[in-house]
C-alpha cells in the first residue's frame, strides 16, 4: 500500500505532462505540435503565471508554424490581461506588423512606448522606430521623432535614452554647439551612476575637440573618472567608457594640446587607475618614449622596468631590455625574443 501510495504522488500534473511535451517538439522543431501541447497546458490546473506562460509559449509557436490568424489571437488574448506577459504579447503584435511592414506600424511603435516607457522591451521599440524615422527622412526626421517623445517621457525611465539620442541626433546633424549641450544636460539630469554618464562625457569630449575646446575636452572625461570606484569584492565598478577616458586624456595631451609632462602624467596613471587593462604595457611604453624624447632616459627606463615587472610576457619587454641596460628579461616569459620594427616606430 506504502508503494502504491508513493507511485501515485510521483504522477507529474497534467500541466507537467503537456509542458514536457511541448518542450520536446519545440526541440524537433514541431512547432504546430508544441503550440497544441503549450495550448493544453494553459488550459490545465496550474498556478495563473504558468499558465499564462504556457498560453504565450503557443501563441509563439503558432506563429512559428505558420499560423498568423492563431498566433494573433492569442496574443490579443494576453495583451488584454495584466498578467506578466501582456507586454511582451503587446510587443509581438507590433513587431509581427513591423516584419510586414504594416500600414500603421510607427503609430503603434508610438503607442507602444508611450504605454510602456519603463520596460524593458521600450529600448528594441526605439530603436525599431527611430531607425525606421532614419529611413524615412534621414536625421532630422530623427530628430523630429524624438523631440515628441521628449515632453511625453520626460518623468520616465525612457526619458535619459531620449536625451541621450537627441545630443546624438544634434551631433550627427552637424549642431556641435548643441550637442555639446545636449550631452552636458544628460550628466546634469542623471549623474553617475546614470546609465548614460560615461557615454555622455566621452561623446561630449569629442565634439568639444571637433569645436576646437580641447581644454573643455579634456575636463569632460576628468569629470568622468573622477566618480572611479575601487572594488574589494570579484567585479567592477569599471564602466565600459572609463578605461577609453584615461587613454584618450593621454592623447589629447600628446597630440593636440602638445603638453607632453602632462600626457607623460597621464600615461602613468592610467596603470594606476586600470591595473588590469590590456593597454597596461602599451601606456608605460608611451610614457617612456616620451621621457625619451625629453632627455630624461633614467625616468624612462624606470617605467619601462615597471612594464617588464607587471606583463614579464608583454610584445614589449625585448625592446625594453635592449634599450634599458639595467632592465633584465624575467625567467621563464614568454615574451618575444626580439623586438620588433613597428614598436619602435
Amino acid at each position: 500500500m506504502i508503494a502504491l501510495a508513493l507511485g501515485c504522488a510521483s504522477q507529474p500534473s497534467s500541466f507537467a505532462t503537456h509542458f514536457a511535451e511541448g518542450e520536446r517538439a519545440v526541440s524537433a522543431g514541431r512547432h504546430g505540435e508544441a503550440a497544441g501541447a503549450f495550448d493544453a497546458a494553459s488550459h490545465a490546473e496550474a498556478p495563473r503565471r504558468e499558465r499564462d506562460h504556457a498560453a504565450f509559449l503557443a501563441a509563439l509557436e503558432l506563429a512559428r508554424s505558420g499560423d498568423v490568424a492563431g498566433s494573433t489571437a492569442r496574443f490579443e488574448a494576453l495583451a488584454r490581461t495584466h498578467g506578466e506577459h501582456a507586454v511582451e504579447a503587446r510587443w509581438q503584435l507590433v513587431a509581427m506588423d513591423v516584419a510586414t511592414r504594416a500600414p500603421n506600424v510607427t503609430g503603434e511603435l508610438d503607442d507602444f512606448i508611450k504605454t510602456f516607457p519603463n520596460d524593458g522591451l521600450a529600448y528594441p521599440a526605439m530603436q525599431t522606430r527611430l531607425r525606421m524615422a532614419r529611413d524615412a527622412g534621414g536625421e532630422a526626421e530623427v530628430l523630429a521623432v524624438l523631440r515628441g517623445f521628449e515632453p511625453v517621457l520626460k518623468k520616465t525611465q525612457s526619458a535619459p535614452r531620449i536625451a541621450y539620442e537627441i545630443a546624438e541626433s544634434l551631433a550627427k546633424l552637424g549642431k556641435l554647439d548643441e550637442a555639446s549641450v545636449a550631452y552636458g544636460s544628460v550628466v546634469e539630469r542623471w549623474p553617475y551612476p546614470g546609465e548614460y554618464f560615461d557615454y555622455a562625457l566621452y561623446r561630449k569630449s569629442e565634439v568639444d575637440e571637433t569645436l576646437g575646446h580641447l581644454e573643455d575636452a579634456v575636463a569632460d572625461l576628468d569629470r568622468m573618472l573622477v566618480v572611479l570606484e575601487s572594488s574589494v569584492w570579484p567585479g567592477t565598478y569599471i564602466r565600459p567608457r572609463f578605461p577609453d577616458a584615461g587613454w584618450r586624456i593621454a592623447e589629447l595631451y600628446r597630440d593636440k594640446l602638445g603638453d607632453k609632462k602632462r600626457a607623460i602624467t597621464a600615461f602613468e596613471h592610467y596603470v594606476d587607475m586600470f591595473p588590469n587593462d590590456i593597454r597596461r604595457a602599451e601606456a608605460l611604453w608611451q610614457a617612456a618614449k616620451l621621457l625619451s624624447t625629453n632627455g630624461d632616459e633614467n625616468a624612462a627606463c624606470a617605467d619601462l622596468a615597471t612594464l617588464v615587472s607587471k606583463d614579464p610576457d608583454s610584445r614589449y619587454v625585448p625592446c625594453v631590455t635592449a634599450k634599458c641596460t639595467g632592465v633584465v628579461r624575467p625567467k621563464n616569459s614568454h615574451a618575444p625574443d626580439r623586438c620588433h620594427a613597428y614598436i619602435l616606430r
